[in-house]
Formats: C-alpha cells, sequence, structure tokens
C-alpha cells in the first residue's frame, strides 16, 4: 500500500505531466493561427484567456491576499521578458517545425546554469559546465547546419530561451519572496497590456472558428501553468525534473499529426543530448542543495 506521501508524489506528477502536455497543445493551436494572424493579437488573446482562468483560480483558493506586497518593478521586469520570449516563440512558430522549436527552447536550463555563474556568482563546477557543452552539441546536431540551410528567424527563436533565463535570473536574485500567484497573474497582466498596445496597429480579423482556438489555447496554458506550479510546490527535483520533457515528446507526436512535420535522426539524436543534459543539470543543483541544507 502507498503512504499519503507517496500517492501525493504520484498524484502530482501526473499533474505535471498533463500540465505540460497543455503547454504543447497551446503551441500546436498558436503554430495553427500563426500563418494567419498577427502575432500581437495571438498572444493577447492567450493572454487575456489563461488570466481569466487563473483569476478564477485564485478566487477558488482565496489566495487573493497574496497579490499583495508584491515588488513591482520586479513583476515589471519579468513580465516585459516574458512578453518578449512569448514573442519570439510565438513568431518562430511560422518557420520551423515544431521538435527544432522545442530543441532550441529546452536549452533554457543550460543559459541559466551559464548565467548563474556570471551573474549570481554562483559556483557551477565542470561536471555541469560539461553538461552545457553536450547540451550545446545536442542543438547543434538537432539543427545539421552543415547540411541544412538555417533560416534566419533561427537568431530570433534563440532569444526565446535566453529571455526566458533571464527571467529567472532576476527572480533568484531580488524575487525569492515574491508568491507564485504574483509570478502567475502579473506575468499575464503585463503580457495583455504588452501584447494590447502594439494591437492598435497589428490586428486581422479573425473567423468564429480562429477566435475559439486561440481562446482555448488560452485556457489550455493558463490551466497548465496552475498546474505545473501546483506540482512544482510539492514534487522533489528528482520526480519533477523528468516531467518537463515530456512536453517534447507531445510537441513532436503533434507535429507529425498535424502539421506533418518528420523529425529526422539528427532531432531524435540533438534532443537526447539536450535533454540528458539539462536533466543532469537539475539533478546535479539539487544533490548539492541537499548537501548545503544537510550541513546547515
Amino acid at each position: 500500500m502507498l503512504n499519503i506521501k507517496e500517492k501525493s508524489y504520484i498524484e502530482n506528477f501526473f499533474l505535471a505531466l498533463i500540465g505540460y502536455t497543455l503547454f504543447a497543445i497551446h503551441d500546436g493551436f498558436n503554430k495553427e493561427l500563426v500563418e494567419n494572424y498577427e502575432v500581437f493579437q495571438i498572444v493577447f488573446i492567450n493572454s487575456f484567456t489563461a488570466l481569466i482562468t487563473m483569476l478564477i483560480y485564485i478566487n477558488y483558493k482565496s489566495a487573493w491576499t497574496k497579490l499583495k506586497n508584491s515588488n513591482i518593478k520586479i513583476q515589471f521586469i519579468k513580465g516585459l521578458l516574458n512578453f518578449l520570449s512569448i514573442f519570439c516563440f510565438v513568431t518562430s512558430l511560422a518557420y520551423f517545425p515544431l521538435v527544432t522549436i522545442y530543441s532550441i527552447v529546452f536549452t533554457a536550463p543550460l543559459l541559466l546554469t551559464i548565467g548563474a555563474n556570471l551573474f549570481l556568482k554562483e559556483r557551477v563546477g565542470w561536471r555541469r559546465y560539461m553538461a552545457v557543452i553536450v547540451g550545446f552539441i545536442g542543438v547543434i546536431i538537432s539543427l545539421d547546419p552543415f547540411n541544412e540551410p538555417l533560416n534566419k528567424y533561427i537568431f530570433l527563436l534563440f532569444f526565446s530561451p535566453f529571455l526566458v533565463s533571464a527571467g529567472w535570473l532576476i527572480i533568484r536574485k531580488y524575487g525569492q519572496r515574491e508568491s507564485i500567484f504574483s509570478f502567475l497573474v502579473y506575468g499575464k497582466i503585463y503580457a495583455v497590456i504588452f501584447s494590447g498596445f502594439f494591437l492598435l496597429d497589428h490586428f486581422i480579423f479573425m473567423s468564429m472558428n480562429d477566435i475559439i482556438i486561440n481562446f482555448l489555447a488560452g485556457i489550455m496554458r493558463g490551466i497548465g501553468l496552475i498546474l505545473v506550479f501546483k506540482s512544482a510546490r510539492y514534487l522533489p527535483s528528482s520526480l519533477f525534473a523528468p516531467a518537463q520533457y515530456v512536453q517534447i515528446i507531445a510537441a513532436t507526436i503533434i507535429g507529425y499529426l498535424v502539421f506533418n512535420e518528420i523529425p529526422t535522426i539528427n532531432n531524435y539524436f540533438g534532443i537526447f543530448l539536450i535533454v540528458l543534459a539539462g536533466m543532469y543539470i537539475i539533478f546535479r543543483e539539487f544533490e548539492l542543495s541537499q548537501k548545503t541544507n544537510k550541513k546547515i
């Protein structure tokens, strides 16, 4: 028989799997839309409906007080970086297969490791730097630049994980006291504001079917964020870290079934190295934090 703690781990692990799968479905919907509509209006509707979903959840949890006393400057900077990252990501959906996009986006843990060492002066040993190198070798293998011409938008796509990593570095340095609810809500509020500003000059009338798709994508994003943040609070890193990589599997399946995107051997092997490197870094940081806690 499983004890209460083990049941909680299993439950939250599956919630994380569902959350990350919803992210992949959300990205598939956006890829369908970005061929015909402006990125700003897609992001605006996504962010607005995700925000409504989160506010309903916060009201259900009676967690309004946790939004008070937030550092507006931190939330603004994090919100701006998040919006720019989303813009780069959604724009790239029109030019690359999902498997290629995810092979680059999931370099965020690698970039975060480098940034923590350079800007936060966190000690990063040679093992983690070797993992970073392996991860970026995986990116090169997946992109196969020696045999396939690189689309110029590849540089825009690389900005997405870079901006995500910058946002998390800011949280590590200045935002430790901010609540999860604050980051959930303010991030979407600023995404609505920023995309709404540009939407004034970039709007194309949408069909009812596409409006529904856009709304559903936002709801899925909101529910996914709630599930992922909830599971992250209760799962140890050793269980939470592997769950996020189901997003790559789900996106690859969606790309194949919906967009007829057939991954190459290079894609499979490159992503394998990226996932391997990312998981090693996460597990290594967890191991070191456990040792530090024992000393304390």
